[in-house]
């Protein structure tokens, strides 16, 4: 297990993330024939996901946002806009 020791700091944080999600389903995995390709293929499925839920969330902030927009003058719209900005780059 040394090579994980050796990732860079800032992937370390996800790489063990997404070696525990994967784990969960280790009792599928196991009756693979290859089952670290098996184990890949789980940790990709769990990023297919993660994408997802993330593209299901954007969605609903783009529609709230013109929503909202529709009801507000300019200057209301941009600091709303502002703020969400701001807000996202908090994270």
């Amino acid at each position: 297990m040394s090579w994980r020791k050796n990732i860079d700091p800032i992937l370390k944080e996800h790489l063990e993330k997404q070696i525990r999600e994967s784990y969960v389903h280790k009792n599928s995995y196991s009756l693979a024939k290859n089952k670290n390709t098996a184990q890949l293929w789980v940790a990709i499925a769990n990023l297919s996901k993660q994408i997802f839920e993330l593209n299901l969330r954007i969605k609903f902030l783009e529609k709230t946002l013109k929503e909202n927009t529709r009801k507000k003058n300019k200057k209301e719209i941009d600091d709303d806009v502002k703020k969400v900005l701001d807000a996202m780059q908090k994270f």
